[in-house]
């Protein structure tokens, strides 16, 4: 076979092949034939896995911590917050400094940690390194909640 007309061969092969998809009788003759198809399982019947929940749940026993070292609702500190408050302001009012505040932070969050670490949502090893941290001076929010700027950019993905 003399090389044009190879090219034509397989022209027409690839426009028969593109012609039939368009229409659908690929997919038409593919349903027609049985095919062995493994069995769902049971993740592919369950949503995507949320990636980051172990973050928002350390957030969230953290958060509630803070409350409850500063005796006020979760509801309460997240308005306090939105209307510029900040957890070193608040910490004040109680009497506490930052030293104070972290080391009854660390009191009130350990055992929701060691909640989440019995149920396998965190590491014994990240619950320490978040307790380390707190008790190292990072604590989330003593400045208030970050706000960003015209001058800081949205973060991208």
């Amino acid at each position: 076979m003399n090389p044009f007309a190879a090219i034509a061969v397989k022209t027409v092969g690839a426009g028969t092949t593109a012609a039939m998809l368009s229409l659908g009788v690929a997919g038409a003759l593919a349903q027609a034939a049985p095919s062995p198809s493994p069995s769902p399982t049971a993740s592919a019947n369950q949503p995507k896995a949320d990636a980051h929940r172990d973050r928002r749940l350390v957030f969230r026993a953290i958060f509630e911590s803070e409350a409850d070292v500063l005796h006020i609702s979760a509801g309460q500190l997240r308005e306090d917050l939105k209307h510029g408050l900040t957890i070193e302001q608040l910490a004040k009012t109680q009497g506490m400094n930052k030293e104070q505040f972290a080391a009854r932070l660390v009191v009130k969050l350990k055992p929701r940690l060691e909640d989440l670490v019995e149920h396998k949502v965190i590491t014994k090893a990240q619950a320490d390194k978040v307790l380390d941290r707190i008790s190292h001076g990072y604590i989330p929010f003593w400045n208030g909640i970050p706000h960003r700027t015209a001058a800081s950019p949205a973060p991208t993905k």
